[in-house]
């Protein structure tokens, strides 16, 4: 079963860097998975819908595609943004994981179970980016962001 996708236009992205005279076009969804292969399924999803929007969103500028993870709102944030990660696509793509965050009593106990899963996250990311044709049609950076997108690794 798919993810139900919904568009909203927004002045912020929700705390990864917001620019004060952009209006962003977020890809919105929630996903209540909770196992691995669910949270994998997902995840591809939002990867494969940021993909399909690469044609509107890269631009001379355009140097990275930026993955956010953020571990206390357990949400997935995908843009694409230049060489100082400053100015973000006007198109984005989020998935909020309300199955995981769900599971956890305390903001403290959901931030370091979710942070664990970082690593899983990152690996998904990394295998699905080298193996989507869409994606390498492009000569963008994959960067893999937890918390702060100041703190990337390179996928």
């Amino acid at each position: 079963m798919g993810l139900v996708w919904q568009v909203e236009k927004s002045p912020s992205l929700f705390g990864l860097g917001d620019s004060a005279d952009t209006e962003y076009e977020v890809h919105r969804s929630e996903s209540g998975a909770k196992t691995t292969e669910g949270i994998y399924q997902d995840l591809s999803e939002a990867l494969q819908l940021a993909i399909s929007k690469l044609d509107e969103n890269v631009n001379d500028n355009s140097l990275y595609f930026l993955i956010g993870w953020e571990p206390l709102s357990a949400a997935v944030t995908i843009s694409i943004t230049d060489d100082n990660r400053s100015n973000d696509s006007k198109v984005v793509v989020r998935c909020h994981f309300v199955g995981l965050a769900s599971q956890y009593d305390s903001d403290v106990e959901r931030h370091d179970a979710l942070a664990k899963l970082s690593d899983d996250l990152r690996f998904w990311c990394k295998e699905y980016l080298s193996t989507d044709q869409g994606f390498s049609q492009f000569s963008l950076v994959a960067l893999f962001a937890v918390d702060s997108k100041d703190k990337t690794v390179i996928l």
